[in-house]
Order: structure tokens, then sequence, then C-alpha cells
């Protein structure tokens, strides 16, 4: 685990602290051509090296840092617009990487992977997963659908209305379910009264747009909190019904 923690460190202190964003244009630009990337290899080495302390053995920093660059190429060569699903695809391969790295250390690969193996099959472990999966986008879609009158109507209302921004209510409600979740399964409550104090503040601006009617701005907010009551209410249920595989 000290191994593991170490390499995840010096990961975050290199890939983000230490990676100026010229560096990132410039491997965006050349790929394998960049010699920032090498740089950045290197540093990810020497890094690591440090951190781990194992002066006798450089081998698993310079595997990782080789492995660190095959895996920026092979983003760099295939994202060019920057995508959060590319972002997060290129971390998880980072940390598998460095979860690998740090079990040939310790000589616990088949332990390691026995571990994880028993870890995932538990019933508490995938109540959670699937939980947590549950609350994203089946709720989204659920939320949507209960909510599709009002939200017809205020079509109605003012047909030509573009006051939101492009799915941020989805993700807003997503991250909302997610910390609700989790604050339910750590018996946070409290947390949860936080939350909604903060969802409180939201305010729609009252110099509204010339024919957008005072109905229509009433009608919108009682609509969001509509969806916003909805929303917390499917995340609490489905936080109290993992909680019983505990």
């Amino acid at each position: 685990m000290k191994e593991f923690l170490l390499l995840l460190l010096a990961h975050i202190i290199v890939d983000f602290y230490w990676q100026p964003t010229s560096w990132v244009v410039d491997k965006k630009e050349k790929s394998f051509r960049s010699k920032y990337l090498y740089f950045h290899i290197l540093l990810v080495i020497v890094v690591s090296y440090i951190l781990l302390g194992h002066w006798d053995n450089p081998l698993p920093a310079i595997l990782l840092g080789i492995a660190h660059g095959m895996i920026d190429i092979f983003k760099v060569s295939l994202d060019k617009k920057g995508s959060i699903t590319w972002f997060v695809g290129d971390q998880a391969a980072h940390l598998i990487s460095i979860i690998i790295t740090a079990l040939l250390i310790t000589h616990n690969v088949p332990a390691g992977f026995e571990t994880f193996k028993n870890w995932i099959y538990t019933p508490k472990t995938l109540a959670i997963l699937s939980g947590a999966l549950l609350t994203l986008s089946p709720i989204s879609f659920l939320v949507g659908i209960l909510t599709r009158p009002w939200r017809e109507e205020l079509a109605t209302l003012v047909p030509e209305a573009n006051d939101n921004l492009a799915n941020a209510g989805r993700w807003i409600g997503m991250s909302e379910r997610l910390l609700i979740f989790v604050f339910v399964l750590v018996s946070q409550f409290a947390a949860i009264g936080f939350l909604i104090a903060a969802k409180s503040l939201l305010r729609y601006n009252d110099k509204t747009a010339e024919g957008t009617s005072a109905a229509y701005i009433s009608k919108k907010s009682e609509y969001v909190l509509v969806g916003t009551l909805m929303s917390y209410t499917c995340a609490i249920a489905v936080a109290l019904a993992v909680k019983m595989f505990y």
C-alpha cells in the first residue's frame, strides 16, 4: 500500500503540478516528436524513484515512466479536443499502471488481484457500485420523464427561451445525487441540509428579456424546485436501500 501511495503522489505532482501548459500543447501538436514528452517521462521516472527510495532498484520507476509516456502518446494522438472521456480514460490507465507497478515491487501480484476480486464480489461493494450508477443517469431519465409536462408548459409560455446551459441541469443533478448518496452511506444527514441550503441560493435574474413574463419566471422556479426534490428523494431512497446490504 505504501508503494502505491508514493507512486500515486509522484503521478499527481508530475502530471498536474510540474507539467506546464506549454508542454501539454506541444505534446498535442507533435505527439511522440515533442521533446517535452520525454522531459515529462524523465520527470516521472526521477520523482517516482526518489519517492520510492529503492535506491538499488531503479527499474520500477523506469518501467512506470515508459508506461506513462506510452499512455500519453496514445491519448494525445486520438484526443484532439480534450474531451472528459479521454481525460478519465487516460487517468484510469495511469492508475492501473501504478497499481501493477506497486504490486510488482511488493511481489504481491497474485495476492493483490485475489484481494481485489474478493472485495469487488462482496454484496456490499456490488450494492454500492450499483447504487452509485443508479443515482446518476437512470434517475436523470426518470426525473426528466416525470417533469416533462411542466417542461412542455414552460416551452409553451416562452417558445424561444434559451436560458439554460446545454446539459448543465443534468450534470448538476447527477452531482447532487451522488453527494447525497455518499452522505447517506456515511450517515452524514446534516450535510444534506447544507446541500439543500446551497441549492436555495439559486435565483433567477429578475431582469428578464423582453417578452418573458413573470408567470414564466415563477413557473420555472417551481419546475426547478419540483425536479430537485424528486432528484433528492430518489437519491436518498437508493442510498437507504444500499445500506440494507451492510
